[in-house]
């Protein structure tokens, strides 16, 4: 391209004082050669004294024939010549303002930079250089701007660190100076930042760790890299060599928490967060509770309570953390632990109702009543009108055996919510517990209505129904139970009781002998069935019935006694 912005042109020096901008090297050749001379020129700039038309006339000539003495002795000096060519290049590369000689190597650290500032030519070209001077490097585009601009980004020194920059006239080569880059880890860095081209910035990477292997900055920067290009094998490994360089690059660890969890590697990423968690002081508490819901998930409870422990330690508000560290007590049944970790996020959110039944239910899991409804009386000032607060408080009164209390909380809870089947039922149960039966079955019959398919309410009431001799409504229920349930031997056996009571022994004998099928070695059962063959008139089968109980007990001698009898009764009966 066409030189600009270099040397001084004829058209540049009109309106200025008659003193010449010289570049460094030639005015240490004028200092050299012409000192009085230049001792002339500043002297010229002090006011002179008024001298008449013909003295100045005298003085002007003698300046001129001065400064042509000096122009002369300078070209001359400096290998006159009719045919331009290259004296010297001024660059600029970090703090040094340098100048280069024609065919002279010139070094240049990656990190200063290079700027072309200024081409001199020799002799007279010096002052008046040609316009059609072209400035190229190798492997610069040659229509690229070289003048006033930094060259060392537009080459690529992982293609090649030595570089000819030529100066032409047209096709005339007027002189080269031979550029060569040095790098170190830290350029390569700069270098692959500077590129978009992956293949380059692993490269330059590469070259970083090979001049400095513990350069954690390079292997987190190639790790990246891989990471972008889903090589994420290479990627770990770049990221784990970081870190054995030091333990606490938290970039690397983050980047290797985020790698585990996409492989789904559970034990390595519940490592490496406990890793940030000593690394990352800041953020120690996030890191030990992601840690520890790993240890969780990998069943390793033990784990996962030392991790929440230490995420608390570094943060006692970390609720997350604490709320799980509850559950975990819970499951194995700590519940003075479970007790102080509640207390502790009541501290933190002290109007919370839910919380303190929480710590309730935890205090009557240790048998500590009065703290639990103690808790609970606070739940209930908190939250008042709620159907939980008031069960908690009615199961806690009965357990301290205050049974009208807590019939009055059971009674509030189902003013809130009638269709709460279990209130109805635990309603029935203080209420003939009170003697007051007939009132209490039609709280059964409301939690039946309710819950058709819990057996503990049938049963309820079906005993209710029964104590209140109301024989045939108790079997029907008994018969829903065992008709849902055919291995129910207590309501088969209440079944057989009531349809006795009711004087419907076929019944009773029934359900006798599916008990006997359910327990076939069971005397009981046996001896039932006997009895009822024998009332029912059927003494062939009372008689097969104390035979099977004689293959189970053959010493039992009422069986033998009633055998025999039976024996000798269908002897007479075939006799007559």
């Amino acid at each position: 391209m066409k030189k600009k912005g270099f040397g001084t042109r004829p058209s540049e020096m009109k309106g200025r004082t008659k003193k010449i901008d010289f570049d460094e090297g030639a005015m240490q050749s004028a200092r050299t050669h012409h000192t009085q001379s230049d001792e002339t020129v500043l002297n010229a700039r002090r006011k002179p004294p008024r001298r008449s038309g013909t003295a100045l006339k005298m003085i002007a000539g003698a300046v001129f024939l001065l400064v042509a003495g000096i122009l002369v002795g300078s070209l001359f000096s400096s290998g006159f010549s009719l045919q331009p060519a290259l004296d010297h290049v001024v660059f600029v590369s970090g703090e040094r303002k340098v100048g280069v000689q024609e065919g002279a190597p010139f070094t240049v650290p990656f990190r200063d930079g290079l700027v072309l500032q200024r081409v001199n030519l020799k002799g007279l070209y010096r002052f008046f250089p040609p316009d059609d001077i072209v400035v190229s490097v190798s492997g610069v585009p040659e229509e690229t701007n070289l003048f006033g601009v930094d060259i060392v980004p537009l080459l690529a020194p992982e293609k090649e660190l030595s570089y000819t920059m030529d100066i032409r006239k047209g096709a005339d080569v007027l002189g080269k100076i031979s550029i060569v880059l040095t790098m170190n880890a830290q350029d390569w860095i700069s270098r692959a930042e500077m590129v978009e081209d992956k293949k380059v910035q692993t490269v330059c990477y590469n070259k970083a760790i090979a001049l400095d292997p513990d350069s954690e900055e390079s292997h987190v920067a190639l790790g990246r890299l891989y990471e972008k290009e889903k090589k994420i094998t290479k990627a770990i490994a770049e990221y784990r060599h970081a870190i054995r360089i030091n333990p606490a690059n938290v970039s690397a660890l983050q980047s290797l928490a985020k790698l585990y969890k996409r492989k789904g590697s559970s034990k390595r990423l519940q490592q490496t967060y406990e890793k940030l968690g000593k690394a990352d002081e800041k953020k120690a508490d996030i890191h030990y509770f992601q840690a520890g819901r790993i240890a969780e998930k990998r069943r390793l409870p033990d784990k996962a309570m030392v991790l929440y422990r230490k995420a608390l330690s570094k943060n006692r508000a970390h609720i997350d953390a604490r709320q799980r560290l509850i559950k975990l007590y819970e499951k194995g049944k700590q519940w003075n632990r479970v007790a102080g970790n509640t207390r502790v996020l009541l501290e933190y959110t002290p109007k919370n109702a839910d919380l303190y039944i929480y710590l309730s239910e935890a205090y009557l899991q240790m048998d500590k009543v009065s703290a639990a409804l103690r808790a609970a009386k606070k739940a209930e000032g908190l939250k008042p009108r709620d159907e939980s607060i008031y069960i908690q408080l009615a199961l806690l009164h009965e357990r301290a055996k205050k049974n009208n209390d807590a019939l009055a909380y059971y009674k509030k809870a189902l003013k809130i919510n009638d269709k709460n089947a279990a209130v109805c039922n635990n309603i029935g149960v203080l209420l003939e517990q009170k003697g007051r039966r007939s009132e209490a079955v039609g709280y059964y019959e409301k939690a039946v209505a309710l819950e058709g398919g819990n057996t503990g309410y049938c049963i309820n009431l079906a005993d209710a129904y029964e104590k209140l001799k109301k024989w045939k409504k108790a079997s029907a229920l008994y018969e829903k139970i065992v008709a849902r349930d055919k291995t129910n031997k207590a309501a088969w056996e209440s079944l057989a009781v009531v349809q006795y009571k009711a004087k419907n022994k076929w019944k009773a004998l029934e359900a006798y002998q599916a008990l006997s099928r359910l327990e076939p070695k069971k005397i009981l059962w046996h001896k039932k069935t006997a009895v009822l063959y024998e009332q029912l008139g059927r003494l062939d089968k009372a008689r097969q019935q104390y035979k099977i109980i004689l293959g189970i007990d053959p010493s039992n001698k009422e069986a033998k006694q009633k055998y025999v009898e039976i024996s000798k009764k269908q002897v007479k009966g075939r006799v007559k």
